[in-house]
């Protein structure tokens, strides 16, 4: 009797007369010592993958198997089983399988078999150390910052170390070494203010040690694909368009200038300046007034927190801005994608002063943190050991965000009498810099009081509003939502070992005094180690542009 098909998932090293069916999802060509190899990753109509090693001497006798094509679907049959000991592991199946003379390949393009699942790990599991270094994850990611970097050949391995922001705002940092590093270059030097969208299929993530949290290419089994027209970037770039509509995701910097600038610490602009980017300086009685959306810097003492039948958090989705519901993992949003783990963010209505003029504004997830000190997910699971879950619940802890004087960046919105916060500063000298931009007939009512408070910053000037419709804040209780917005179009680049970063980083106009140019803040150079790693046998995260997204920014090496 014929043997029957089994399945991927159930391969061992108990025997090796192992017939699958399967489909090439990838395959690389390796020469060491002038000895050719070839390395696939097939799977199964289950979605199911493994490894597959074919030896020098099996293609020397049988040079067909060099025909073996991605997306093609064969019969494979009689292999030697071992243990998946490779340092790092493109499949995260226990077992391998490698060829020998016995091995058979037929039946090619007969099964049916469907595309692969690309299955993206998200920021947030990633900034949780829930991953395992010895295994390849596929990751994308939004160009933050673009820190140390070697273009050329010298003293260094040619790299290039940045910081990939995800949509749910999540900074990691990556380091590009080599020919990935090159390829990097050039698209920057392409970019011309669109978004760099970077795609690593097969990346490596090194935790926290001598130097940062890290991702990073191997040495040839990483794919990088950097705003290339494949399914995964353009699903990501459309979700980030309206994640910037609605607030939710931040604004790249919109030219490699900008991120170069972040990086060196070459902006001229002051962080009053910086502040007032694209804002209008105002006093909290005529914002109220305003009859179109416009973005205004004005100085407030936040009052008392404003209940909603929602609650002081939300769940969001990891993949797009939306909101995520159900009571048990997988969470659905609005969109159907499924979110494993719990992406906590909180969301506040509070009610704001100026002498006798009051106003609601909204309060997001960085804002809070910042002024409370701790995550939506750290205060909840306390809350948790309280045996408190009903997210009307309020804890203490929220009320740290009253009684505070603020300077504060804020989409004002007239429909809803609400402002969506973009940015604050509660720091006394920085408070009184900015008081001093108005003119004395509108100056604000309130008096700063003579307290100088710890500087507390908090640089996410680029978010505008909320996870709701039409881009607006509704103070009464809206669900979030997010229409996916036009696609933003990015131009594919191809590789120039020979193009070089722009050196002119420093051409900026010194802004008025009431407003300031688009400019991100500046953070701190870096250089990471080398980390390339060859796939062989063996038996917190950088700072976003003066951004952490809710999280403490890491200590960076300094460059030598």
């Amino acid at each position: 009797m014929a043997r029957k098909f089994e399945c991927v998932k159930d391969i061992n090293d108990g025997k090796d007369l192992w017939k699958i069916s399967v489909k090439v999802k990838e395959k690389w060509s390796n020469s060491k010592d002038g000895k050719q190899s070839i390395e696939l990753l097939v799977f199964d109509d289950k979605g199911d993958d493994i490894s597959v090693f074919i030896p020098h001497e099996v293609i020397q006798n049988n040079e067909q198997v060099n025909d073996l094509s991605v997306n093609n679907t064969y019969t494979m049959q009689n292999f030697q089983v071992s243990k998946n000991d490779d340092l790092y592991k493109a499949s995260h199946h226990v077992y391998k399988l490698r060829f020998n003379g016995g091995t058979i390949v037929k039946d090619v393009n007969v099964h049916k078999i469907g595309d692969p699942v690309i299955n993206i790990k998200p920021f947030t599991e990633i900034a949780n150390l829930d991953f395992h270094e010895d295994l390849l994850y596929d990751v994308i990611g939004l160009v933050d910052q673009v820190g140390y970097s070697q273009p050329t050949h010298g003293n260094r391995k040619v790299q290039v170390n940045l910081t990939l922001r995800d949509l749910g705002n999540t900074p990691i940092a990556c380091t590009l070494w080599q020919n990935y590093a090159l390829k990097f270059f050039n698209v920057q030097n392409e970019a011309k203010g669109d978004p760099i969208i970077v795609f690593m299929k097969y990346a490596k993530i090194k935790k926290e040690g001598k130097w940062p949290l890290t991702i990073s290419n191997t040495w040839n089994t990483t794919k990088l694909f950097i705003n290339e027209e494949v399914p995964e970037i353009i699903d990501f770039k459309k979700r980030l368009l309206a994640g910037i509509e609605n607030g939710t995701v931040d604004r790249f910097a919109e030219t490699p200038t900008q991120m170069m600038s972040q990086s060196y610490g070459s902006s001229q602009y002051t962080p009053q300046q910086t502040f007032m980017n694209n804002a209008d300086l105002i006093t909290l009685t005529k914002m109220v007034q305003l009859p179109q959306e416009t973005k205004c810097v004005t100085i407030v003492k936040t009052i008392k927190i404003k209940p909603t039948k929602y609650g002081w958090y939300y769940m969001t989705c990891f993949k797009c801005p939306k909101q995520c519901f159900g009571a048990a993992p997988p969470f659905i949003c609005g969109d159907g994608h499924e979110t494993e783990a719990e992406i906590l963010r909180y969301k506040l209505d509070v009610e704001v002063g100026d002498g006798d003029v009051k106003a609601t504004f909204v309060f997001w997830d960085r804002e809070c943190e910042q002024l409370i000190g701790k995550s939506a997910t750290v205060l909840r699971a306390q809350m948790l050991q309280d045996g408190i879950t009903d997210p009307l619940d309020y804890p203490e802890e929220i009320d740290l965000i009253t009684g505070k004087k603020i300077a504060v960046k804020v989409k004002w919105q007239p429909k809803w009498k609400t402002g969506s916060v973009i940015q604050i500063n509660q720091g006394y000298d920085f408070i009184n810099e900015i008081a001093a931009m108005f003119s004395p007939a509108d100056a604000p009512q309130g008096q700063i009081q003579d307290d100088k408070s710890t500087l507390l910053i908090e640089d996410n000037s680029t978010a505008e509003s909320i996870v709701q419709k039409k881009d607006e804040v509704e103070p009464t209780d809206t669900d979030a939502d997010v229409a996916d917005g036009d696609e933003i179009v990015i131009p594919t680049f191809s590789l120039s070992a020979s193009d070089e970063i722009d050196p002119d980083i420093l051409g900026m106009k010194t802004p008025s005094k009431r407003s300031g140019n688009d400019l991100m803040c500046t953070s701190q150079n870096a250089e990471l180690e080398d980390v390339i790693g060859e796939k062989q046998s063996s038996t917190k995260m950088l700072k976003v542009g003066g951004k952490t997204s809710g999280r403490k920014g890491l200590k960076v090496p300094k460059k030598e």
